[in-house]
């Protein structure tokens, strides 16, 4: 079950030219930054709290993978909308039973410690949907 929009996701180029953008317009307070290897790219995010959700600003130096590909073929913008869910695995196999595909087909290792799995964009009108659950 869905509890609330955990966060925005936005691919940008330059991470450190992003973030002074939206510190500096939208007067928004860096939480943390972590680099990390999603399913063998690398990626560089940071979160941005706004209210109860986050702005997540990613990017990659590798030209391919989720978020590679994404800067390649689309340039910066809204990604993925990020879920938050009670319980990852059971709502992962809720979906695939109804025949809802994933990208990687599985639920991998996130940033900040979380389980996240990544619903296919053709699923919902052209969107990612990641769904998160939080550690425990």
């Amino acid at each position: 079950m869905a509890t609330k929009i955990e966060h925005i996701g936005v691919v940008v180029r330059d991470l450190d030219e992003s973030l002074k953008k939206f510190t500096n317009l939208l007067d928004l307070k860096v939480k943390e930054i972590e680099e990390k290897n999603l399913e063998g790219h690398d990626v560089r995010v940071a979160f941005l709290p706004i209210g109860a959700a986050n702005i997540e600003l990613v990017t990659t130096t590798s030209q391919t993978g989720l978020v590679g590909d994404f800067l390649r073929e689309k340039g910066e913008g809204v990604h993925h909308i990020a879920i938050e869910v009670e319980d990852i695995y059971g709502e992962f196999e809720r979906l695939r039973a109804l025949g809802v595909e994933f990208v990687w087909g599985k639920i991998v290792d996130g940033s900040r410690g979380t389980k996240i799995a990544v619903i296919e964009q053709k699923e919902l009108n052209g969107v990612y949907i990641e769904l998160v659950q939080k550690h425990k």
